[in-house]
């Protein structure tokens, strides 16, 4: 039998199982048919439309391409914060819940938050950070 074939008699005689024994007892008793049949493919669809998505989030605005742009309005944040007088210190203005540490992030209230897009960021250099 060809496989199309196969997998439609499987998932017939799936069904009338599924009729005969009732579905929570198939749901309870039966875990792996369910995930199986039904979990592992969906996540392995999910998984390849988050896949698809950061390619395309990732080429449409590349790092690359907007990194001249992004460098600018960074640039432009700090001459604002130095034109007020530098009265607070700075960091990044993501929210407190991403932030790496495990302190809660109320320091961001009183310091200057500069937005920096860290989602993209290709490679650090780190031989020219031990040279400085």
């Amino acid at each position: 039998m060809e496989p199309a074939v196969s997998l439609a008699v499987c998932a017939l005689l799936f069904l009338l199982w599924v009729r005969v024994k009732g579905l929570e007892f198939v749901l309870i008793h039966q875990r792996w048919v369910f995930v199986c049949l039904f979990l592992l493919p969906l996540s392995l669809i999910f998984d390849i439309y988050y896949y698809v998505r950061a390619w395309v989030v990732f080429k449409l605005s590349s790092a690359p391409r907007l990194h001249g742009q992004r460098v600018r309005d960074i640039q432009k944040q700090v001459r604002e914060w130095k034109e007020q007088g530098s009265k607070t210190f700075m960091c990044t203005g993501r929210p407190g819940w991403l932030t790496v540490s495990l302190r809660v992030g109320k320091y961001k209230k009183t310091h200057k938050n500069i937005m920096i897009n860290l989602m993209d960021i290709l490679e650090v250099d780190t031989k020219k950070q031990e040279r400085e």
